[in-house]
């Protein structure tokens, strides 16, 4: 008789052993907290990879030469709410500016800073950009500089 219930322990514990090995876990099982912030980290890393890219220009032409040609170009490029880009005044006669943009995003307005060079000479300064549908408008700057513009989107790739 001890041999029979030893027996019939046995099998009862074996065949407990393999249906316990034959359950998986599946994501539903996971406790709420964990999906929860699995998710939440899922999106903010998308958030973070997507890179948009916003290119604006103007091409102002002399009334006496419409060949002779002001240019003024803004490109951005933004990741979540880090933007950071170029802003350049290149006219035809005289010294142009070139800079580089770094700033946040919030609501479609960028703040940030301009760095740039013109007449040889380096200045940094505060810098708002509104990015509207179309076009962006770049506020004049308190120190008379004169960055203040509105510039048409272009297509990135020209």
């Amino acid at each position: 008789m001890p041999k029979f219930i030893f027996k019939i322990l046995l099998i009862v514990a074996v065949s407990a052993f393999i249906m316990s090995c034959n359950k998986t876990a599946s994501v539903e099982s996971l406790p709420e907290p964990v999906l929860v912030n699995a998710i939440k980290k899922s999106e903010l890393e998308k958030e973070i990879d997507l890179k948009r890219s916003y290119c604006f220009r103007n091409e102002i032409p002399f009334k006496e030469n419409s060949e002779d040609i002001d240019i003024l170009e803004l490109k951005l490029d933004v990741i979540g709410n880090s933007v950071s880009g170029i802003y350049n005044w290149l006219p035809k006669f005289k010294d142009k500016r070139e800079g580089t943009i770094t700033g946040l995003i919030e609501k479609n307005i960028i703040r940030g800073k301009y760095q740039f060079i013109q007449e040889g000479k380096e200045e940094t300064i505060p810098i708002v950009i509104k990015l509207n549908e179309d076009s962006v408008i770049i506020t004049d700057d308190k120190n008379g500089v004169g960055i203040g513009a509105v510039i048409n989107r272009t297509n990135c790739s020209l």
